[in-house]
């Protein structure tokens, strides 16, 4: 069966930080995408994205808003 591929941007939160920042991960199979949201400390939710437009989309809106995007 072959695997299915999304984009996918992670929210990472930190108890430490006022605010969360954002992990852009660019396309993953589910599999790998699920691995990424065990986090030891604070915790990483992912949104998957269908298409490289949505994707990049919703990374110009986290930056509008002026939250922190690593690419």
């Amino acid at each position: 069966m072959k695997e299915k591929y999304k984009f996918y941007i992670g929210e990472r939160n930190n108890p430490q930080l006022d605010k969360p920042y954002y992990k852009a991960y660019g396309q993953l199979s589910i599999r790998s995408a699920k691995q990424k949201e065990k986090s030891l400390y604070g915790s990483m939710i992912l949104t998957s994205y269908d298409t490289v437009d949505e994707y990049s989309i919703a990374i110009l809106k986290l930056n509008e808003k002026g939250l922190k995007v690593i690419l």
